[in-house]
């Protein structure tokens, strides 16, 4: 097993890729490859199944997919699915190849229900109860078969939440998953860190592995209008993709360029107290420490307590991927 520079704690896959009406599926060969390569990394403990402009619920090897994931041994494999296709699933199967599914609003639906958008009543009222009959027929195999994995819907923020939820409550076999209100961020919340310390960034540049449905790693697991590409294992290995010079740009310039007006991306707006510790340590290092022990040595800085002992503490020793 092998370490590397970054220390990646998920595999991000986009199995379908759609840009307009051209549609890209990964190849089993190309994702035999990928699973390959990341099985030796030691601190990928997670793959997510995506797709980006298209679901991966269009996906005829849906399930060989997943049983290959599955075969390869990583612990944990989400699918994340707005339940296009998903009713041509073998639902069974699928919730044998992952241990957890999540559903999310599709795009078109979601932009639907926000209050300013006019909509079309009646085929928004069909396109809402096709989605929420998808939820409950998989809920409905999960609870039959005592099936292990994970069914999880999550929903906005806001308004709309406290109407989905009671749609969703609705639902037969409703004891069968768990409802839950997403953030703003593509893959990890910032809200909260925002307004405790302010200094953190997504952490996708260091955690998460992604590769589009072409083959090639790319550098958000997000849907951002100008992706960026860093080659393919055909060019160059796990390593050297995720250490290359080219990736390594990506991260210290992506506030400027390919990540700006993200609403994922977070803040470099930086408390007083903590600025001497971000810029001794770097961003990759400062994002290993949990919140709540950044917090605290701020907390006390500002309080006029001193705070230095708690810092080497916390500092000497990066924190393990679980």
């Amino acid at each position: 097993m092998s370490r590397l520079k970054y220390d990646p704690w998920i595999l991000s896959l986009h199995l379908v890729d759609a840009n307009g009406p051209r549609r890209v599926m990964m190849t089993p060969d190309r994702l035999s490859e990928i699973l390959s390569a990341g099985r030796p990394i030691d601190t990928i403990h997670s793959v997510h199944v995506r797709g980006v402009g298209a679901d991966p619920g269009e996906l005829a090897e849906l399930v060989d997919h997943g049983r290959m994931i599955a075969l390869t041994g990583f612990p944990q494999r989400i699918l994340f699915t707005g339940g296009e296709g998903m009713m041509r699933q073998e639902v069974e199967e699928v919730f044998r190849a992952f241990t957890a599914i999540e559903f999310t609003l599709p795009k078109d639906l979601r932009n639907q229900l926000l209050p300013f958008q006019q909509s079309d009543e009646e085929k928004l009222t069909d396109e809402l109860e096709v989605w929420l009959r998808t939820i409950e027929y998989y809920a409905r195999v999960k609870s039959a078969w005592q099936l292990s994995s994970e069914l999880v819907v999550r929903i906005p923020q806001g308004n709309l939440s406290i109407d989905l939820a009671a749609r969703l409550d609705q639902l037969s076999w409703r004891e069968a998953f768990r409802v839950q209100r997403s953030g703003g961020a593509s893959a990890f919340s910032l809200e909260q860190q925002q307004a405790d310390y302010g200094m953190k960034l997504c952490e996708e540049p260091y955690r998460v592995v992604t590769f589009g449905a072409c083959g090639q790693m790319t550098g958000c697991s997000g849907e951002q209008r100008q992706r960026v590409y860093f080659g393919s294992l055909e060019e160059d290995s796990l390593r050297g993709l995720w250490e290359g010079s080219s990736m390594e740009s990506w991260r210290k310039n992506r506030t400027g360029n390919q990540c700006l007006g993200c609403p994922g991306l977070g803040s470099t707006l930086r408390r007083p107290s903590l600025i001497s510790i971000y810029e001794s340590v770097g961003e990759q290092r400062f994002h290993e420490y949990p919140q709540a022990q950044l917090r605290k040595i701020a907390d006390e800085s500002e309080g006029r307590s001193s705070s230095r002992s708690a810092s080497r503490t916390i500092f000497c020793s990066p924190r393990k991927a679980s």
